[in-house]
């Protein structure tokens, strides 16, 4: 197998802010790979929340180079082996994961999605909505409702939370997931929490720095909302740590690595009794259709990454109002845009 790689620049329609920084442009990563005659696709997406860069990913690239082997097939071993030696760049080993099943799908001429047995991908999407100035967060509310999103998700975790979810909620009442990235020490969580009811949210989202994982149990018995780990749950072992501690975990590919680790996560989640969300970067479509592969299996998805770019260089998920739906083409299902 020949796998090479290159960059790719997009740009977020507005600026796109957490209570931990923003971009106004990024990069993410291009992979190819071919064999006999057939090319699969994947996107790299690295963050430096897990010790991730463009240039350790496309480091990590050049070496899964050279230890992919001869067979596209060979998913379980390949990856495996990946994993072994790869395990801190987890990002460029998703966009490995993502281009081997979008070889397989297209050399079968077979969506990913039926090759893993699943339904054809729909599911409503929360908008994320995120750190900004009064006037930028009405305009951002305005026109994702007037697109016909039905639920919100709001970055959270900053000085002005109540003014912000004040005015979204005179004008929608919808589900309101907030999200606060790791905002809150655990001595001021819970009022932070408490105070944050009366918007009546859906879910709050990572309310605490990863490391202190143990203190989401506290929250989680104030009752407000469903308590969901995403920054303190990247791989398959964190689900099981976390049991008992939170309601439901946010799994996204740049953690845990691609389809087959995301998998593994969705299934002890679900023998364990916790709920799952898909989430996502910003990213092109690229990224979030093998994220969009496994809906079918999760109870909330957060795929709006390429929904908050002023140009998608991908094509091939159809939106129609906050339901997005994965094309029946062969691999992934996007190609590049016209």
């Amino acid at each position: 197998m020949k796998l090479t790689h290159i960059r790719q620049r997009l740009r977020p329609r507005y600026r796109f802010a957490t209570s931990q920084g923003g971009v106004d442009e990024l990069d993410t990563i291009v992979v190819r790979i071919e064999h006999d005659g057939t090319v699969g696709y994947g996107e790299v997406v690295p963050s430096a929340l897990y010790g991730q860069s463009l240039e350790t990913s496309e480091a990590a690239l050049d070496a899964m180079a050279a230890e992919l082997g001869d067979d596209p097939f060979a998913l379980e071993s390949v990856l495996a082996r990946l994993v072994d030696r790869h395990d801190d760049q987890r990002a460029a080993m998703a966009g490995v994961d993502s281009a081997l099943h979008d070889w397989v799908g297209r050399r079968l001429d077979v969506p990913v999605w039926r090759l893993l047995g699943l339904d054809r991908p729909r599911t409503r999407t929360t908008f994320t909505i995120g750190v900004a100035g009064m006037d930028e967060v009405r305009v951002k509310v305005a026109e994702a409702l007037a697109a016909g999103y039905e639920a919100l998700k709001v970055k959270v975790g900053v000085e002005h939370d109540h003014e912000t979810l004040t005015l979204i909620r005179e004008s929608f009442d919808g589900p309101l997931v907030l999200d606060a990235n790791q905002a809150w020490s655990p001595s001021e969580a819970a009022d932070r929490i408490r105070a944050l009811a009366q918007y009546q949210p859906a879910m709050i989202e990572q309310p605490l720095h990863a490391a202190d994982w143990r203190e989401l149990a506290k929250l989680r018995e104030l009752g407000v909302a469903p308590i969901f780990a995403d920054e303190s749950c990247e791989r398959p072992a964190d689900v099981v740590r976390l049991h008992g501690y939170v309601d439901g975990v946010n799994i996204k590919f740049t953690k845990c690595g691609g389809i087959r680790e995301a998998l593994r996560m969705i299934t002890l989640a679900r023998g364990l009794g916790m709920q799952t969300m898909l989430g996502c970067f910003v990213s092109s479509s690229l990224a979030i259709a093998p994220a969009l592969t496994l809906a079918s299996l999760v109870d909330l998805a957060d795929l709006d990454g390429h929904l908050l770019l002023a140009h998608d260089p991908f094509e091939g998920i159809e939106r129609r109002g906050g339901v997005i739906t994965l094309s029946d083409r062969p691999g992934l299902g996007v190609v590049p845009a016209v």
